[in-house]
């Protein structure tokens, strides 16, 4: 088998795994900050792993995800600001109020940041065995809105029970909307936002039926879907003639990795570093150093 980049063959990495008391925890960052954050708790496995490490994002890797160009000043800005901005955990008996890391250090030869989540946080994303939610990152990069991923993640925790329940007052003070946000406004600019953006990214989406209580909308019922228009999407991709010729022949071919065979290859990711990132029909995600190294996994 040959050697791929450490870090990156395991199945999870590109895995997000979070306890249900951190989904529905209440914070305000922006959009790329909650994909910095995603991209950390990405490289976690969140069922074998017993400690929090040190964990590495390249800026390369961390443009392709925003997709703006960086430079240290505005890196150094990114870091601080978001070392400022807590999450605030329920609790049984009342909250916890946390910091995301203990620390963001920036290596400039390397062009890299190393992470340390917050400790404190490692039952949060560690030996999880129940009551936890697990997605695809790959769904969460496309999005633009920080309600957006937000709102999925809440759906995903409901998402085979079909429907969740919000108080009006209630989500709005989970998401951390502008108070001064009447119901039209929090509508429109988010709630009808992330309706748009999930059915077209990510793999579940959503209808809301308005409950009101005389005139004003009290709560609001989410019905939760499968969705299948991503799925007919992402295979259309095996047939795609727009593909990148070099990758065109690799659609819908099986691998063998670890001795298990995933199936019918349907969306190859270019990284900027010439890495590339695979995912396959049968579930799986798995990060190559370069499309040779995918070759020599043919099945």
């Amino acid at each position: 088998m040959t050697k791929l980049r450490k870090g990156h063959i395991m199945n999870k990495s590109m895995t997000v795994s979070q306890d249900f008391p951190l989904v529905n925890a209440k914070y305000k960052l922006n959009t790329s900050e909650m994909k910095f954050i995603l991209t950390a708790i990405a490289q976690i496995d969140s069922i074998e792993d017993e400690v929090l490490k040190e964990y590495e994002i390249k800026v390369s890797d961390l443009e392709h995800k925003l997709q703006t160009e960086q430079n240290t000043t505005r890196l150094k800005q990114f870091a601080k600001k978001l070392m400022s901005k807590p999450l605030e955990v329920p609790t049984k008996d009342g909250w916890i109020v946390f910091n995301w890391f203990s620390k963001i250090q920036y290596i400039n030869k390397e062009a890299k940041f190393k992470v340390r989540i917050e400790e404190d946080l490692k039952p949060y994303l560690l030996q999880l065995k129940e009551r936890f939610v697990s997605y695809n990152l790959k769904y969460i990069l496309p999005l633009t809105s920080t309600y957006s991923v937000r709102i999925y993640q809440l759906l995903k925790e409901y998402e085979k029970l079909t429907k969740r329940y919000f108080e009006v007052d209630e989500l709005m003070e989970l998401l951390q909307v502008p108070k001064s946000y009447k119901y039209a406004d929090f509508k429109r600019k988010v709630l009808q936002v992330a309706e748009k953006e999930l059915l077209e990214h990510t793999d579940i989406y959503f209808t809301i039926e308005e409950e009101k209580e005389g005139r004003k909308v009290s709560r609001l019922i989410f019905r939760i879907y499968k969705n299948t228009h991503k799925k007919e999407a992402e295979e259309a991709r095996l047939f795609d003639s727009q593909a990148p010729q070099d990758y065109s022949n690799l659609y819908g071919m099986n691998c063998k990795i670890n001795g298990k065979i995933c199936e019918h290859l349907l969306v190859v990711t270019l990284l900027s570093d010439g890495s590339i990132n695979c995912s396959f029909r049968s579930g799986e995600n798995y990060h190559f150093e370069n499309v040779k190294a995918l070759l020599k996994m043919k099945y």
